[in-house]
């Protein structure tokens, strides 16, 4: 590690690479490959191999459809390169990435998300009353709409990130030159706080599922053995489907989200090994680190304004 200007300076860990590792994109292709023929074998074994599940069936097709969409999202369509702790990443879908930005399609993925989230809620909709059947399933959709809009809101102008990125994490300026690069600021915009807060409050729902399986054992001497080994299939298929979106999921997002939020930096590591978590892929933080000059200026002044800025000995120029 070289220190041109003393080994008494303060290290900043660099939440971004130069380049996108060429591995990244390639394992998370190999991952969704072999998504693609695992989820068909969870359709068919929901559909043509549970009879006694009756239309309890379409629930669990739509929450598996949704995460298998959630999946394809993540590994084939816009896969993200996320520079923790930054709250920002960049887009490496070369064909969709074309078309959709990266803020969109973060917004968009947010979306799917959350219908993976309501399709399991809807699977837990055992209430008697009609009206409140349809009154609870309109509710749990409002729930993706809304957490995407929120996301959506959450975008910054060009302005904004520029000096967010260049005052906290200059070592990626370069990366605004990049149209699939995309960073988040909550104390100029707050609604990525209220989106992650939303989404992390939506989680306790899933408490329905323990709540239910208290009910059915309750219930138990009530019902036929037939009955009771039916629901009970039923409620062990369910638990299966939420495995992986909540234990794989849903927790480490929250971890991150908390990291990411508080800018806890020393826990840099532990955010990176949760997305690992999350997407199955190797660990890619980087290894090197930058000594920051004293007296390094965090003007706010806009990318057409050239300047060189040194870092580690290394010059570049903002253009």
């Amino acid at each position: 590690m070289r220190s041109d200007f003393g080994d008494n300076k303060p290290k900043m860990p660099p939440p971004c690479p130069d380049t996108i590792p060429d591995y990244y994109t390639t394992t998370l292709h190999i991952i969704g490959g072999i998504s693609f023929p695992v989820n068909l074998v969870g359709f068919y074994l929901v559909w043509f191999q549970s009879p006694g599940m009756y239309g309890y069936k379409y629930c669990l097709c739509y929450m598996q459809s949704a995460a298998f969409l959630t999946e394809l999202y993540m590994s084939w369509i816009c896969p993200g390169y996320y520079f923790f702790p930054l709250v920002g990443g960049y887009n490496t879908g070369r064909f969709f990435g074309q078309f959709i930005g990266a803020h969109l399609s973060m917004s968009v993925w947010v979306g799917i998300y959350s219908f993976e989230l309501a399709g399991g809620l809807c699977c837990f909709n055992t209430v008697g009353k009609q009206y409140v059947k349809k009154v609870f399933l309109v509710l749990v959709h409002i729930f993706p709409f809304a957490t995407s809009t929120c996301m959506y809101m959450s975008g910054l102008t060009y302005q904004q990130k520029y000096n967010y990125v260049k005052i906290n994490y200059p070592q990626c300026v370069q990366w605004m030159m990049m149209d699939g690069f995309e960073a988040y600021d909550s104390s100029v915009n707050p609604m990525i706080i209220v989106t992650g807060g939303g989404a992390f409050v939506f989680v306790y729902c899933f408490t329905l599922g323990v709540h239910t399986m208290v009910i059915l054992q309750r219930l138990r001497r009530h019902m036929s053995p037939a009955t009771y080994q039916m629901h009970r299939a039923a409620l062990l298929s369910l638990t299966m489907q939420m495995v992986l979106p909540g234990g794989l999921i849903i927790i480490p997002k929250n971890i991150i989200l908390f990291i990411t939020m508080s800018e806890s930096l020393h826990l840099q590591g532990v955010c990176v090994k949760t997305t690992v978590i999350r997407v199955g892929t190797v660990n890619f933080r980087s290894g090197y680190q930058y000594d920051v000059p004293d007296g390094l200026p965090f003007d706010n002044r806009l990318p057409h304004q050239p300047a060189i800025r040194e870092l580690s000995g290394a010059e570049y120029e903002d253009k």
